[in-house]
């Protein structure tokens, strides 16, 4: 039987996931950690220890904005928004939902965005995860309402901008979503 490390590894991100010596530089640096029932720093030691029900039914690993900020910072070469990518394809493999509901429908609505612009726009993101999402109308306003706060640093940092641009090449990314989708279909 695999470890959830070989599990990682074999989905195409963790081969360097071992050399975590756990300092939170990851967690510090990522922008959707308050939101998270574990953070970036928890998410890792627990595929280390092989915790595979935990961290596979954990919201995290869908909350993930893949930013790569936590990346970039690693002082060892950790590449945990990779890790957190191969975590969300084996619980899609195995058919495993996520503590909260809400979760899958943000992962779903990333990629939704990034097909449509080339890149991440917030405001539309947050939208469509909350109708995409399962709740009542009271759990969504409070939602929306609990972003409010990261919306506005993120404004006032000037780190998301007010209105939605497509990269220029957005018909290679949308094919580069078609050849996935035909490979997942043959899969």
């Amino acid at each position: 039987m695999k470890t959830l490390v070989q599990e990682v590894i074999e989905a195409g991100g963790g081969e360097s996931i071992k050399a975590c010596y756990q300092c939170g530089t990851c967690t510090g640096g990522c922008p959707t950690a308050g939101e998270m029932d574990y953070t970036p720093r928890q998410i890792i030691r627990m595929v280390n220890l092989g915790m595979r029900d935990r961290v596979l039914t954990s919201s995290s690993i869908w909350l993930c904005a893949s930013c790569y900020q936590c990346q970039v910072r690693c002082p060892r070469g950790v590449r945990i928004a990779d890790v957190m990518a191969a975590l969300r394809s084996i619980a899609i493999r195995d058919g495993i939902t996520a503590a909260k509901p809400r979760a899958p429908a943000f992962y779903q609505s990333f990629l939704e965005n990034i097909s449509a612009y080339g890149r991440q726009f917030e405001p539309v993101l947050i939208l469509r995860t909350i109708a995409k999402s399962r709740e009542g109308v009271a759990a969504k306003l409070g939602f929306l309402l609990g972003m409010l706060p990261m919306g506005v640093t993120l404004l006032k940092s000037r780190k998301m901008p007010l209105r939605a641009e497509k990269v220029q090449a957005i018909e290679e990314v949308r094919r580069l979503f078609s050849n996935a989708e035909r490979l997942e279909a043959e899969g």
